[in-house]
């Protein structure tokens, strides 16, 4: 019977999550320091770092060639 009210649980908090995702992001990143540790946090990942450096200079550089 636990097992089933924390399966219900974790089940509704996906699907309201998930429903009102961008009003839950624009919460998080409102806040200067949630804000600050969320990109510090993305910055770390190696997979997003390298996929954000990429973004930010293959633009520039296409700007420039133009």
């Amino acid at each position: 019977m636990k097992t089933m009210i924390r399966i219900i649980m974790i089940g509704t908090a996906i699907y309201y999550g998930y429903r009102y995702r961008y009003k839950l992001m624009n919460l998080v990143l409102s806040n200067p320091w949630l804000r600050k540790m969320l990109v510090s946090g993305s910055l770390s990942l190696p997979f997003m770092r390298n996929q954000m450096m990429h973004s930010v200079f293959s633009s520039a550089q296409k700007d420039f060639i133009k």
